[in-house]
């Protein structure tokens, strides 16, 4: 049995001699594992298709313990043109986000959309604080652990509600923070996260911080 879908690479660990085993998030299936052979040979067609952070075509092979990546094409390569550490820690900081909160083959479209956007929004340069902000209370509430509904009524009750509900566009031009108020705001996101996962988010001390 074979299947085609989008696929963003969440993360990957070597296999064997020239395999890599890679989580991807899936337009169609949500939280993916899968076989990738060969790719880590020098020659290897799909080697540049499967870096982290890309955006693309897949086409899956049903395995019996391993699905089986047959063919890969990028859609697009965030962070690759123009790339510098600061970028790929922000890409890598999303996509740990997104690993850590799913569960494996529970689809959720709002997720893998929500990934991409803010993906290129990273790429684009934009203030990567209010990326994080956003992006952490929208993943939570798409996947049913967050809703600022439920918040007693309080400026950060109307904040968080924004947050989660309005699009980037309104949120940018009506949210305005100091690096103070962004600080504690995403020290409250990343506990809430830390807690439903029970476990440290890794890629948090390779961020710069408040933007300048």
């Amino acid at each position: 049995m074979y299947f085609r879908t989008e696929a963003v690479i969440l993360s990957h660990r070597d296999f064997q001699e020239a395999d890599r085993i890679l989580t991807t998030f899936t337009r169609d299936f949500g939280k993916v594992t899968v076989l990738a052979r060969g790719v880590r040979r020098p020659k290897s067609r799909k080697s540049g298709h499967v870096e982290l952070g890309n955006w693309c075509k897949v086409f899956i092979a049903k395995g019996k313990n391993l699905d089986l990546l047959t063919e890969v094409e990028t859609k697009r390569a965030f962070g690759i043109a123009d790339f510098d550490s600061s970028k790929a820690n922000k890409i890598y900081h999303l996509l740990e986000l997104v690993e850590n909160l799913t569960e494996e083959k529970q689809k959720n479209l709002s997720v893998f959309i929500l990934l991409v956007n803010f993906l290129k929004r990273i790429v684009d340069g934009e203030d990567f604080n209010l990326i994080s902000c956003v992006f952490k209370t929208k993943l939570l509430s798409a996947l049913g652990f967050f809703s600022a509904k439920n918040l007693k009524d309080s400026k950060a009750k109307k904040l968080l509600d924004m947050l989660e509900q309005a699009d980037f566009k309104k949120i940018k031009e009506e949210v305005k923070l100091n690096a103070n108020h962004y600080l504690k705001l995403l020290a409250f996101l990343d506990s809430m996260i830390e807690n439903l996962t029970e476990r440290k988010l890794k890629t948090v001390r390779f961020l710069d911080g408040a933007e300048t």
